[in-house]
């Protein structure tokens, strides 16, 4: 991740306060229609209606969404784009007006951690965040597993509630070396409900490159 910002990581889950206020109201599957996203040091394909750009594209990406309506959602990228290697958003939903399903990815260097230990700071600092915030969150389910291409992926399902709106994340760690990889799926809880093998499939795509 040389040629990113590095993050804090309870700053980097934190963006999830935020972003995750607009939450989802529309399924996520992937579908016979794809279509590839590619950073500097990245690819992940996500299905044809969604969106999104690499860290120098959050500007563009900001104003598409600011032409789409969703000035909340675009302000959200803007004030975070220092934390983000990535946002990509449900193009079709955002267009008629509603909550959209999304995905940050974000990243740090710390090769002294374990994923475990990586995990256990992270959610340990997040959840007193939340309490002192007045919000709710729930883990509902943390392990390491094996997903695709890679042995020891951290996935963590959530539940938060933030002014009233209730969201799933469906979070993945990676460490590929000294760096760490976090990739954050944001949906409605019902949806969420719904899609969580949706998520797993999307992140079977995501390759970090040599």
């Amino acid at each position: 991740m040389k040629k990113f910002f590095l993050i804090l990581t309870a700053m980097a889950l934190l963006v999830l306060v935020s972003l995750a206020i607009t939450g989802c109201k529309t399924a996520v599957g992937l579908g016979p229609e794809l279509v590839e996203f590619m950073g500097s040091e990245f690819e992940i394909t996500l299905p044809d209606n969604w969106e999104g750009g690499t860290k120098e594209e959050l500007d563009s990406v900001a104003e598409d969404l600011e032409d789409l309506g969703q000035d909340e959602l675009a302000e959200d990228v803007i004030e975070n784009k220092v934390y983000l290697l990535f946002f990509g958003y449900d193009s079709e939903a955002a267009a008629e007006g509603g909550d959209i399903s999304n995905l940050t990815i974000t990243g740090e260097t710390a090769g002294f951690l374990s994923i475990e230990e990586y995990m256990d700071l992270t959610y340990t600092d997040l959840a007193e965040k939340y309490k002192e915030a007045e919000y709710e969150f729930n883990i509902i389910e943390q392990d390491i597993v094996s997903i695709g291409n890679y042995e020891e992926v951290g996935r963590t399902l959530t539940r938060q509630e933030v002014n009233g709106a209730e969201v799933g994340t469906a979070q993945y760690i990676i460490k590929n070396e000294s760096d760490f990889w976090v990739l954050t799926f944001t949906a409605g809880q019902e949806e969420f409900n719904e899609n969580i093998e949706a998520f797993d499939e999307v992140f079977k795509t995501f390759k970090i490159k040599d």
